[in-house]
């Protein structure tokens, strides 16, 4: 049996509103608007323990040290003075606010991930995404490989791959353009991978670069040895990307033997759709539970605006036999509770027959909402034997008991507002780098 655990990364100390998210409507809007990384980290602690709370294995991973000033440095600037850090602020705002970025706490991003079940050589397969279309991103790989090593170095058998080639042909953002379908084992899988690339150079009209390209999808699913009659490439549509759905995760949501997705998330995707919906019935023996939802029962723009699609779905585990859990569970933003078409699709959906959504909770993400980062995207989703989930290191994975630790030292250590401009200063910004060292103190104990 394959259990899905899932991996959160805490939101960091320096957490700011910087505009650099590539096609992110969400963080373009709220730029250098002030930001609550006490709140912001809280509020995703919270949604991590409501997870650990229904059963579901979920791991913790801590921020890593920001700013990063060796990378200022390599980009020539002179960082040993506050007032060396006001003239980079306004000189170059962007390479600024990457070098303090939070963004790593959108752990989706952090890499692909395969079962080893669906790999021909029965090892779990891990590609950190490169995440080179973006200023503040494209420096994560190196410090989540080391994280994810040291999560998984107790498994028998799995291989972390370096990141792809930093070139802009291999675009990669990691999980949050990848969806894995399977049989109620887990062990049956199908792969789905989505990328935003022209089928003819220049054929479209871009308004924002698309970030995964079809050539990374290509060179994961080599690499991870995955079989190639059960992997499928699915194009976004360019109305979406162009309305900002810079990642599938943002349009489309899977999990187990169900797929949601808008029908404006794939461009010219309806026969593969049908390739997929046949595959899946001859691999598992059972239907795919997909279900399409159409534009006039859920705007484009109220999608984004709810964030819909990035709603977490989990499989939680009974408490006991005389307490049945739900087949599964729907956590989504607290948006979705109150525009009029989310909440009456997501009412639907937990009272059809038709599909294992059973219930919801609604969850405020106010802070990563407003950097365009939903539930689904705070979290990486792991598929495991369950002897395998057993040898992960214990002090990662979340209880009530951690939970509280963390947010006893987010409440002490954390800022309560920030402005960019705050970063400025010297003695403040290495404070904030101390703060990792305090949050390993909470984990050790």
């Amino acid at each position: 049996m394959i259990t899905e655990i899932n991996i959160d990364a805490l939101v960091g100390p320096s957490h700011h509103f910087g505009g650099l998210g590539v096609g992110n409507v969400a963080s373009q809007q709220h730029a250098y608007r002030t930001s609550r990384p006490r709140e912001a980290a809280l509020e995703g602690l919270r949604k991590a323990a409501l997870v650990a709370s229904l059963g579901v294995p979920q791991y913790i991973f801590l921020p890593p040290p920001r700013p990063r000033f060796s990378w200022l440095r390599e980009l020539g600037f002179s960082v040993n003075s506050s007032e060396q850090l006001s003239e980079t602020l306004h000189t170059t705002p962007q390479a600024f606010s990457a070098a303090f970025s939070s963004a790593f706490m959108w752990a989706a991003n952090m890499a692909t991930v395969s079962a080893a079940c669906d790999c021909s050589d029965n090892r779990l397969h891990v590609t950190p995404a490169n995440l080179i279309s973006s200023w503040h991103r494209a420096g994560e790989a190196a410090e989540r490989t080391i994280d994810l090593n040291s999560l998984l170095s107790s498994l028998d058998s799995y291989s972390i791959h370096p990141q792809l080639s930093a070139i802009v042909p291999l675009r990669d953002e990691g999980a949050a353009n990848h969806m894995r379908l399977c049989d109620t084992t887990g062990k049956i899988g199908i792969n789905i991978f989505v990328h935003g690339d022209d089928p003819e150079p220049g054929t479209c009209d871009w308004k924002f670069l698309p970030r995964q390209t079809r050539a990374a999808c290509e060179a994961v699913a080599r690499r991870h040895q995955l079989d190639p009659q059960r992997t499928f490439y699915l194009r976004q549509h360019p109305v979406a990307i162009s309305a900002g759905v810079f990642h599938n995760d943002v349009i489309a949501t899977s999990h187990g033997r169900l797929l949601i997705h808008h029908e404006l998330a794939f461009h010219e995707g309806q026969s593969e759709l049908l390739r997929l919906d046949d595959c899946f019935q001859k691999a598992t023996g059972a239907p795919l539970l997909r279900i399409e939802i159409l534009t006039s029962d859920l705007p484009l723009d109220e999608a984004l605006r709810s964030y819909f699609f990035n709603s977490q779905i989990v499989t939680p585990r009974a408490s006991s036999l005389s307490n049945p859990a739900p087949q599964m569970v729907l956590i989504s933003p607290q948006q979705c509770a109150e525009i009029p078409s989310t909440r009456r699709l997501i009412e639907q959906l937990i009272a059809s027959t038709e599909n294992p959504i059973e219930e919801v909770h609604y969850v405020s993400l106010e802070e990563s909402m407003a950097n365009g980062g939903g539930p689904a995207c705070l979290r990486l989703r792991v598929p495991l034997e369950r002897d395998d989930i057993d040898k992960l290191p214990r002090q990662l994975r979340l209880d009530r008991q951690l939970a509280e630790r963390l947010s006893a030292a987010i409440e002490r250590w954390y800022p309560e507002s920030l402005e960019l401009a705050d970063l400025c200063d010297l003695s403040f910004a290495e404070e904030l780098s101390q703060v990792s060292n305090q949050l390993q103190k909470a984990i050790l104990l």
